[in-house]
């Protein structure tokens, strides 16, 4: 999604961006408590000149009602999409979105990573790079985290890249996936379309197993952007779930994974930057929208339609409405009804008095939502209505002064860098227990000397 007034721009990871907390705050009980230690160190790496940042409970004010998140950092949200009242969210928002490219023009090699494909149901293969840990941990082994790219993204992003090579120059094994109809995906099979999350969200079960099956990985976290970070919660939800469930109509429930107490991505999962309302966007996107206007959206439509004419759909434009059905007409999942039906499955708020299903409240790894207030696409305002929802210890959500839309290494690339490192670490990460292999090998020294 470009936005056509900033360029790209890549914010690789340096030996001082990394600030590490002191020890585990929690027992891997409570995301919730682990966010508000873990911030208390990493705060200092934020700019001081903005109101503090809001995490889970000061989201939710007296009676349980979300607070005015706009009013806390003096924000009018009738504004963000605004070049002039929000500079500083859309500029962080297009430095880390990612340059217009052919949907499936080839993506440089990057040092140090394999390209692999990845089994997730009969016949079908993701493409994504994989990196090793430099260097792992005494016993050889590492966890790994899965990075999901944004809507209609691949590996070509320039935050991705940068990510996995932090993660594993830190400690971590990464794996880069691209979805179905994605990046090298979509070269190797142009008969497969992308599915909005119904098949999706299950592949990144099979991508966990796929992992944990090889020699050296611990354990799997995952970490997505944007609309990648809606399946990423997804498939925390998908095999704990009830069944069955309000969200999953008769119809769709044939098309996916039966639920299983397995829990996958116990490392954690962290969603930056969700689209938690996106039935709101799809009508958003149901009128044009120009980029002195709303450069977002505009660009986002361009995105749109530059996908539905590559893909041979007739008279592309930018409606996302469109290009869902346009997309499910060649899928496999494909029956009257089958888009509102994935809405529903995909919701994760109330939508014009449509049930959300409470998801989260369902998940078993600790989860945690890193949003923007100055987010131009997606209102920080939807967080504090999630939380005010969510009973969950295991759910955790911070709302940053800045950062706009997935552009938080561009606002505080320390943070970024550091919240990350420490909330995927075995030993006083958010996923930490007091008899982790990680953590129990860690102390084995000073046991032995006691």
């Amino acid at each position: 999604m470009a936005l056509g007034y900033f360029s790209e721009q890549s914010f690789p990871f340096q030996g001082d961006d990394y600030l590490r907390i002191a020890s585990c705050p929690s027992d891997g009980s409570s995301a919730r408590r682990w966010l508000v230690e873990a911030h208390e160190t990493l705060s200092p790496l934020l700019p001081d000149d903005s109101a503090p940042a809001l995490l889970t409970d000061q989201l939710v004010g007296p009676g349980g009602n979300p607070v005015d998140v706009f009013a806390h950092f003096g924000v009018n949200p009738a504004r963000l999409a605004s070049l002039r009242h929000n500079f500083a969210g859309l500029s962080q928002t297009a430095r880390a979105a990612g340059a217009s490219r052919a949907p499936d023009a080839p993506i440089a090699p990057w040092a140090n990573f394999d390209d692999v494909w990845i089994p997730v149901a009969d016949g079908v293969e993701l493409s994504a790079r994989f990196g090793r840990a430099r260097p792992a941990d005494e016993s050889g082994e590492a966890d790994c985290i899965v990075i999901l790219p944004g809507l209609f993204g691949d590996n070509s992003i320039l935050r991705t890249r940068d990510l996995a090579v932090a993660l594993c120059a830190n400690g971590f094994d990464a794996l880069a996936l691209e979805f179905r109809g994605h990046g090298e995906s979509l070269r190797a099979r142009r008969d497969l379309f992308y599915n909005f999350g119904i098949l999706e969200s299950a592949d990144l079960l099979a991508v966990s197993r796929w992992l944990q099956d090889r020699q050296g990985v611990r354990r799997t976290g995952l970490v997505g952007f944007c609309w990648g970070a809606n399946h990423a919660l997804m498939a925390a939800w998908y095999d704990v779930r009830p069944e069955p469930h309000v969200s999953v109509t008769d119809k769709l429930a044939a098309y996916l994974p039966p639920a299983v107490p397995r829990c996958h991505y116990e490392a954690g999962v962290m969603a930056l930057s969700p689209v938690l309302n996106f039935e709101r966007l799809i009508n958003d996107l149901d009128q044009p929208w120009s980029s002195f206007r709303h450069p977002v959206n505009s660009g986002l439509q361009k995105t749109i339609k530059t996908r539905m004419a590559f893909r041979g759909f007739e008279s592309p434009n930018g409606s996302l409405r469109r290009l869902v059905d346009e997309e499910f007409a060649r899928s496999p999942v494909n029956y009257p009804g089958v888009a509102s039906d994935v809405n529903r499955l995909m919701r994760l708020l109330p939508f014009e008095g449509e049930p959300d299903g409470s998801k989260l409240d369902d998940l078993r790894v600790p989860t945690l939502i890193v949003h923007a207030a100055n987010d131009p696409m997606s209102p920080a305002q939807d967080v504090a209505l999630l939380a005010s929802r969510v009973r969950n210890p295991l759910v955790a959500a911070a709302v940053l002064p800045g950062g706009g839309h997935v552009g938080f290494a561009a606002y505080a690339r320390a943070y970024y860098y550091s919240l990350i490192m420490n909330y995927f670490d075995p030993i006083v990460g958010a996923a930490a227990t007091r008899d982790s292999p990680a953590r129990t090998a860690a102390s084995a020294p000073a046991a032995a000397s006691s």
